[in-house]
């Protein structure tokens, strides 16, 4: 796979998760990336490929790749963390 993707939720009761994927989406966004929006909730094999990448069993979304390469969690700006390694 090539391009830049978010693996993401639409269904969740996490407010956590909701907030941190619309910050990533909007930081996206503002800064004109092109990524494509993966729902795992769609289908179970896209939950095990979005944790295969990350190299986490137990990894929640949103989780960041660029082509094959995983760039990252998101930390939050705010905590210290970053919208993937290596984006921008």
């Amino acid at each position: 796979m090539s391009g830049l993707r978010v693996y993401s939720t639409s269904v969740t009761g996490s407010r956590e998760i909701k907030s941190q994927q619309s910050e990533v989406t909007r930081i996206l966004d503002g800064k004109r990336i092109q990524y494509q929006l993966v729902d795992i909730s769609q289908d179970n094999a896209l939950r095990d490929e979005m944790r295969a990448l990350a190299g986490n069993p137990k990894a929640t979304p949103p989780q960041i790749v660029n082509g094959d390469q995983y760039c990252g969690v998101w930390g939050g700006l705010g905590g210290g963390g970053s919208v993937g390694r290596g984006l921008w």
